[in-house]
C-alpha cells in the first residue's frame, strides 16, 4: 500500500504494545486496588498513561502522514516507554520483585523520563520543519538533551518508593548532590530553558522561507502550557497539585496539536487496514481517558457509599451505549483528516444537488461548481466551460490554475456540453485516485444544471461576435475614410481653388468651381463627422494608453487631479471593440467626476490580464446618493458597454471607512477578442 512500509508498520505495532501495556495497566490496578499507592494515586498515574497513549497517538499519525517522521518515531518511543514503565512497576509490586528487577525497572522509568523531559522541554527544537536544527545550532539540542537527563534523574529519584518498592535512585550519592544543588533553582532552570528553545524556534521560522500557519496553533498550545507550568511558581500562594496539574494535563493536550500542524501528505492513499488501525488507536486511547475520568468521579463524588455501585452500573450502562457511535464517529473522523470531502463522495454531491436546486440563478452552478472542488475537496483551483458555436468558453473560474489542470468532461443526454478543469494538488504531478472518482461524480452531477447555460452562452458569444466584427469593421472603414477618401477629398478641392484662382471673378465658371469647392469642403465636414461617430478620435492617431493620457490630462485640472495607473505598461494589443469600450466607459466616468462628485483626486486605472480587462475610476467625492446609484443615462451606458461584451458593470459608493465613488467594468478577455487585437496591431 503506498504510504505504507517497514517504517509504518513499525509505528503500527509500537502504538499496539504501548495500548496493550495500558490494558495490563487498567486491569492490575483495577482488580489490585489494595497494593499500596493504587488506590489512592491510581487517577494520577492513570493520568501518566494517558500522557504516554496521546504520545503515541501524535507519533503514529506523523509517521503515517511522512510530514516529521524523525519526530514522530521519538513521540512514539517516549510514549511506549511512559506506559511501559507504569505497567512494569504495578507488576513487579504485584510480584513482589527482588531488587536485581526493580533496579532494571528503575533503569526503564529513567529513560522513559528522559525521553518525555526531552520531548517537552525540546520540542520547540522541532519548529517548524519537524526537524532538529542543524549546525552551530545542534550544541543547543545537545544542550537540552543533557539538561533534560540531569531534570530526568532528580525528577526519578525525588520518589522514594513506587507502589511500596523502594526506588534505588533515592538512595544514590547523584542524587543526595543534586537534591542540595538543583531544588532550589528546579522552575528557574526550567524556565530558562523553555525560554532557549523558543527563542531557537523563533530563529529558524524567521529563517525558514514559506508560511506556517498551522504550526502557529502548535507555538501558541506551548507557550500557553509553557506559562501556566511555569508562572505559578513564582506567584506563591498556589495549590501543591497545580503545577502537577497543568504539566501532565497540559503535555496531552497540545501534544494533539502536532497531528493538525505538521500536514497530512496528500499523495497519500491509505488502504483500509491502516486508516481502521489508525482509528482503532485513536478509539482506543479516547476510551481509556473517558473511563479513566469516569472513575476518578465516581469516587470522588460517591466514594464507597451505598451510592457507588450504582452510580457505576449506570456509568458503565452509559459508556457501553455510547461505544458503537463513538467508533462510528473516529472512525470518519479519521477518514476526513486523511481525505476531507473526499471521504464521503456521494454525501458532497448530495450537498452540491441541494444547493445548485436553491439556486435561483442558472448562472449561479458553475462559481458553486468551483466552490465545491476548491473550498470542500481542498484542491488549489477549479474551472468550467461550456462549449458555444465559437468555442469553449469560460463561466467561472477559481484559483490559479497553473498547470492548466485535469480536464472532466460535462456531459448531457450523451453530447458533451463542457469541462471541468482542476490541477494537481500542491507538490503532485497528478491528481490521485480518490480525487478523480470524487471529480467525476460531481462533474456528472453539475451538468444537467449547466447545460441549461449552453443556449444563453451561444446568444451571448454571437452577441460578442458582432460587437467585435462591428468595431473592428468601423475601425477599418475609419482608417479607409480618413486614410483615402478624406485626403482624395482635400486634393481635388485644392486643384478646383487653384483653377479658379485664375479665372475672373464675374466668370460664370468661376463662380461654379467655388460653389464646387464649397460643396467639397461640407462633404469633407460631413465625413470628418462620419469618422468621428465611428469611433473616438484620440484611438485613431494613437494607442489606447496614450489616448486615456491625453484623457485624464484633458479632463485634470487645478481642482482635480487625474492620475493613471496602467498594468501592465505598455499595454498588450487588444480589439477595437474592447477599446472603445475602455475608452467610453472611462471618459463618462471622468466627466461624472468632474461634474458631480466634487473630488479633488481621481484615479483611473486599467489591469490587462490573460483572461479579462478590468477598468476602474474612483474618485474622493461625495460620492453616489443611495437613491441614484445605478441610475442616469450614463451609467445605464457604461453598463450597456461593458454587458454587450459579455462584462460585469458596478458602480458604488467607496467601502466603509473610504470617500468617493468607484466605477468598475471587467471584460472577459476570450481567445476572439486576443485575437482581433493581434489582427489589429498586425494592421
Amino acid at each position: 500500500m503506498k504510504g505504507t512500509g517497514a517504517g509504518v508498520a513499525t509505528a503500527l505495532a509500537t502504538a499496539g504494545t504501548a495500548l496493550l501495556c495500558a490494558a495490563v495497566w487498567s486491569l492490575l490496578a483495577l482488580t489490585h486496588p489494595g497494593v499500596p499507592g493504587v488506590s489512592e494515586r491510581y487517577f494520577f498515574d492513570g493520568v501518566w498513561v494517558a500522557v504516554g497513549l496521546t504520545f503515541a497517538l501524535a507519533g503514529l499519525f506523523l509517521v503515517v502522514n511522512r510530514n516529521g517522521q524523525a519526530l514522530g518515531a521519538l513521540l512514539l518511543a517516549a510514549g511506549l516507554l511512559q506506559v511501559l514503565r507504569m505497567v512494569l512497576l504495578l507488576a513487579a509490586a504485584l510480584a513482589g520483585a527482588g531488587p536485581a528487577v526493580v533496579a532494571a525497572i528503575a533503569a526503564v522509568v529513567l529513560v522513559a523520563d528522559i525521553a518525555n523531559a526531552f520531548v517537552v522541554v525540546g520540542f520547540p527544537l522541532w519548529l517548524p520543519d519537524a526537524r532538529l536544527p542543524g549546525g552551530i545550532w545542534r550544541c543547543v539540542t545537545v544542550l537540552v538533551a543533557a539538561w533534560s537527563a540531569l531534570l530526568a534523574f532528580a525528577d526519578t529519584a525525588r520518589v522514594p518508593e513506587w507502589y511500596g518498592l523502594p526506588n534505588p535512585l533515592h538512595r544514590t550519592a547523584l542524587y543526595a548532590w543534586l537534591d542540595g544543588w538543583l531544588s532550589p533553582y528546579t522552575f528557574d532552570l526550567f524556565a530558562a530553558s523553555l525560554v532557549l528553545t523558543l527563542t531557537v524556534a523563533a530563529v529558524r521560522w524567521w529563517r525558514l522561507p514559506g508560511p506556517h500557519p498551522y504550526l502557529r496553533v502548535v507555538m501558541a498550545a506551548y507557550v500557553v502550557w509553557a506559562a501556566l507550568a511555569a508562572v505559578p511558581h513564582y506567584v506563591g500562594d498556589y495549590p501543591a497539585w497545580l503545577p502537577y496539574a497543568v504539566i501532565v494535563a497540559g503535555e496531552a493536550a497540545w501534544m494533539l496539536v502536532p497531528i493538525v500542524a505538521f500536514r497530512r501528505d496528500r499523495q497519500l492513499s491509505l488502504d483500509r487496514v491502516t486508516r481502521r488501525y489508525l482509528a482503532a488507536f485513536a478509539y482506543c486511547a479516547l476510551l481509556f481517558v473517558v473511563v479513566l475520568l469516569a472513575a476518578y468521579l465516581t469516587h470522588r463524588l460517591h466514594g464507597t457509599g451505598p451510592g457507588a455501585h450504582w452510580w457505576q452500573v449506570a456509568t458503565a450502562g452509559l459508556l457501553g451505549a455510547s461505544l458503537r457511535p463513538a467508533a462510528r464517529g473516529v472512525g470518519r473522523a479519521v477518514d476526513r483528516y486523511y481525505y476531507g470531502e473526499r471521504a464521503h463522495p456521494y454525501q458532497l454531491v448530495r450537498q452540491l444537488a441541494e444547493r445548485m436546486s436553491h439556486a435561483v440563478n442558472p448562472a449561479d452552478a458553475p462559481p458553486l461548481l468551483c466552490r465545491t472542488v476548491v473550498q470542500a475537496l481542498g484542491l488549489p483551483a477549479a474551472a468550467v466551460r461550456v462549449r458555444t458555436r465559437s468555442g469553449l468558453r469560460e463561466l467561472a473560474r477559481l484559483g490559479t490554475l497553473d498547470p492548466p489542470g485535469v480536464r472532466f468532461p460535462l456531459t448531457y443526454e450523451g453530447a458533451e456540453i463542457g469541462e471541468l478543469l482542476v490541477p494537481p494538488r500542491l507538490g503532485q504531478s497528478e491528481l490521485d485516485r480518490q480525487d478523480r472518482e470524487v471529480l467525476r461524480l460531481v462533474a456528472d452531477q453539475a451538468s444537467p444544471a449547466i447545460a441549461s447555460l449552453g443556449l444563453y452562452e451561444d446568444l451571448q458569444a454571437s452577441r460578442e461576435q458582432l460587437v467585435l466584427a462591428r468595431e473592428e469593421e468601423r475601425r477599418r472603414l475609419r482608417h479607409d475614410l480618413h486614410d483615402g477618401l478624406g485626403p482624395a477629398l482635400s486634393g481635388l478641392r485644392l486643384r478646383i481653388d487653384a483653377a479658379s484662382a485664375d479665372l475672373s471673378d464675374e466668370s460664370e465658371v468661376g463662380a461654379s468651381l467655388t460653389e464646387a469647392s464649397t460643396g467639397i469642403g461640407q462633404a469633407i465636414t460631413e465625413l470628418r463627422r462620419i469618422t468621428d461617430g465611428l469611433s473616438p478620435g484620440p484611438l485613431d492617431s494613437r494607442d489606447l494608453a496614450d489616448a486615456l493620457r491625453r484623457l485624464a490630462d484633458t479632463l485634470g485640472s487645478r481642482s482635480l487631479r487625474v492620475t493613471l495607473d496602467l498594468r501592465p505598461d505598455p499595454l498588450p494589443a487588444l480589439s477595437a471593440a474592447v477599446e472603445v469600450a475602455v475608452y467610453r466607459i472611462s471618459g463618462e466616468a471622468l466627466n461624472n467626476a468632474v461634474r458631480h462628485s466634487g473630488a479633488t483626486v481621481a484615479r483611473l486605472g486599467l489591469h490587462v490580464l490573460p483572461d479579462r480587462v478590468t477598468v476602474e475610476v474612483a474618485d474622493n467625492g461625495t460620492g453616489f446618493p443611495d437613491h441614484a446609484s445605478t441610475s442616469g443615462v450614463g451609467l445605464r451606458s457604461m453598463a450597456e458597454r461593458a454587458e454587450e461584451l459579455g462584462g460585469t458593470f458596478t458602480a458604488g459608493n467607496a467601502p466603509v471607512g473610504a470617500v468617493g465613488a468607484v466605477v468598475r467594468a471587467v471584460f472577459p478577455r476570450g481567445e476572439a477578442d486576443r485575437a482581433a487585437g493581434r489582427a489589429g496591431a498586425e494592421s
